[in-house]
């Protein structure tokens, strides 16, 4: 089954995003997710060279808070809406980055996933 993160686009977290706050996974909605990649911001961006432990300890709460199918798929989404509201967003590092966390998944979200599958 694909683990739905956004590559994360991760992700991120956009200051800007207009978050319902609906859950969005197991104890955490929407913007708690977007909060916790927010730290990834700046390495995704291209801004700094590596992604810093507080983009780490955000992405894998977030995986560890999506056991269930259903809830990975609200994160996907949430996730992705976020990402692509990211102008700058580099696909490459959001696409790398579990591997760049040492984060083992089945699989880093590309843009064009379907979050339902």
């Amino acid at each position: 089954m694909k683990i739905v993160f956004v590559s994360f686009f991760i992700l991120l977290a956009v200051s800007v995003l207009r978050i319902d706050g609906k859950e969005s996974s197991k104890g955490l909605t929407c913007k708690q997710e977007i909060d916790l990649v927010k730290p990834c911001l700046d390495y995704l961006t291209k801004k700094t060279d590596a992604p810093s432990t507080s983009c780490c300890d955000g992405l894998k709460k977030i995986i560890d808070s999506s056991p269930t199918k259903k809830e990975k798929e609200a994160a996907c989404k949430c996730l992705k809406k976020a990402a692509s509201e990211i102008p700058n967003l580099c696909k490459e590092r959001a696409n790398n980055l579990c591997k760049e966390c040492k984060i083992k998944v089945d699989n880093f979200i590309p843009n064009d996933l379907d979050c339902e599958k």
